[in-house]
């Protein structure tokens, strides 16, 4: 599998981090994980091609993490010298199909009705089969419902926590990753959240889960300038790394 950061920022738009958006290449499949504001330049800028997106697995609906998607389906269904048929799979929480209706209803009945299949998937804890890897998800603990997900494939394992509190379905998502993409909002020094991870936060779930390495993305600005990695490791941490744009990992 390869991962490239597409987006590792938040709503509160910085230039160095667009919105979270992430590309997860498994075998000959090309997928999304979220698609906030700025993932379609940042896959031109990375040299994806967005006519080769298969699959967009949505965290939740935040905008930070849907904001492209219309933009997406835009260019997909528009694009001259571009005839998409080939049948795009949506995953992701409860209330997909809900959503979707009603965006469609705000941006055009177009959407509901693409040259090309856009197939909806509401998936929750449970475990599927996508693209030859056994994608397993499981609800995180935020302000509005949230998958994370477990990718296993050619036996790597890759995690990516999507928006979350520190809670035992991280911990059970993420045991024994290769790889775990996880969200570290705020440094130490900002109170506990229920809903968003610090530092010390990431450093006790990932110790715990046995990760061998770890990823932190989705920072807000208070974030720059601070060793985020050091405060992970007070834990005992191993291996960590900061996600920046345009980054790309072999898992």
């Amino acid at each position: 599998m390869q991962l490239t950061i597409l987006g590792s920022g938040t709503c509160a738009a910085v230039v160095q981090r667009s919105m979270a958006a992430y590309h997860l290449r498994i075998g000959g499949h090309d997928i999304l994980l979220d698609i906030g504001d700025g993932a379609m330049r940042r896959m031109l800028e990375a040299g994806l091609a967005y006519r080769d997106i298969s699959a967009i697995f949505i965290s939740h609906f935040h905008i930070d993490h849907i904001a492209d998607l219309v933009s997406f389906l835009w260019a997909s269904t528009y694009t001259t010298q571009f005839d998409r048929s080939e049948p795009l799979d949506i995953f992701g929480p409860t209330g997909l199909k809900k959503w979707y209706t009603g965006m469609a209803a705000v941006h055009g009945e177009w959407l509901l009705e693409t040259r090309f299949p856009v197939r909806l998937h509401e998936i929750g804890e449970q475990s599927i089969t996508y693209a030859g890897a056994r994608v397993t998800t499981l609800p995180m603990q935020h302000s509005v419902p949230v998958n994370g997900y477990r990718f296993e494939h050619a036996g790597r394992t890759f995690v990516y926590s999507g928006d979350t509190g520190p809670c035992e379905n991280l911990i059970e998502l993420s045991r024994s990753a290769d790889v775990l993409l996880i969200e570290c909002a705020f440094p130490n020094e900002k109170q506990a959240l229920d809903y968003h991870m610090r530092p010390q936060d990431v450093g006790r779930v990932a110790e715990e889960a046995g990760v061998k390495k770890v990823i932190l993305t989705h920072m807000y600005p208070e974030c720059e300038g601070v060793d985020l990695i050091a405060q992970c490791r007070s834990t005992g941490m191993a291996v960590i790394e900061i996600a920046e744009d345009l980054e790309r990992f072999v898992i």
